[in-house]
């Protein structure tokens, strides 16, 4: 479905409904000129009972896994922001230590964050992840972990900074995890046929006026195509256009850079 993703969302949503909506009025010309129109009108009474049901069944099941596509989305988004936030804290926590373990820190952040915006978040798009990224945080985790401290100060500096750094480790890891999981195709197998019935459904109805009715028709697959592919865009959050993107870890790289061009010499590297 990769190639789903690099066609732009508003134009994949144009292209979705323009075919369900094609089909679903090829299907009811088809049916009515089969069968004739006025055949279906006598039952339209029953028939509206059964689809409100039908109708009513399938919204709760669309409904609930939009939700909760959404809350994952939501959730990754903020995942990044600890994520980063926690990045820019490890950079200042290891004002404390010695200048060398300092520099060596410091760089391996700066350095995290540049693989994040040149290389990790492409990867991401793909499924896949960048390798460097664990090899530098590994050796800022090192290089604050095998530090002996000599003061409370130096003490203080190196636990924060441990602190912080473990926490870019975890949420990297639930990062990773959560843009291998999506909708399962069980799932899309159940979204699209409980869609199609709905859809189908809406053929077995006669009106006097065939044109209000294929409206009517066209109206019910809009509604139900659009939120299908909403939810084909939100559920990798870091794989589609409409996706949680590297802004943050730009702020990161910014804010370094603005901490090194400034005049307090402890916030250069």
């Amino acid at each position: 479905m990769f190639f789903l993703y690099a066609i732009p969302p508003v134009l994949l949503l144009v292209l979705a409904v323009a075919a369900g909506v094609a089909l679903a009025c090829a299907g009811q010309i088809y049916v009515h000129r089969r069968f004739g129109g006025q055949d279906f009108v006598r039952h339209n009474e029953v028939g509206g009972f059964i689809i409100a049901v039908m109708g009513s069944v399938y919204a709760v099941v669309l409904g609930f896994l939009t939700v909760i596509v959404w809350q994952h989305f939501a959730d990754a988004r903020d995942l990044v922001s600890i994520e980063a936030a926690a990045a820019t804290d490890a950079w200042h926590m290891s004002i404390g230590l010695p200048i060398q373990e300092r520099r060596r820190i410091r760089k391996d952040v700066q350095d995290y964050a540049n693989v994040m915006v040149d290389s990790e978040w492409k990867l991401m798009k793909q499924g896949g992840y960048e390798k460097d990224a664990d090899i530098v945080l590994m050796d800022a985790i090192g290089a604050a972990g095998n530090f002996v401290p000599t003061n409370f100060g130096q003490s203080n500096s190196q636990s924060g900074t441990m602190e912080q750094l473990a926490i870019i480790h975890d949420d990297r890891q639930r990062r990773l995890s959560t843009n291998s999981a999506g909708v399962s195709g069980f799932e899309w197998l159940v979204l699209l046929l409980g869609a199609t019935c709905v859809i189908c459904f809406c053929w077995l109805f006669g009106l006097a006026n065939p044109k209000t009715h294929l409206l009517m028709t066209s109206a019910v697959t809009i509604v139900v195509v659009s939120l299908l592919v909403l939810l084909f865009e939100l559920q990798y959050p870091f794989r589609s256009p409409v996706g949680v993107n590297d802004d943050a870890w730009r702020g990161v790289l910014q804010h370094i850079e603005l901490m090194q061009s400034g005049m307090q010499p402890d916030m250069k590297m």
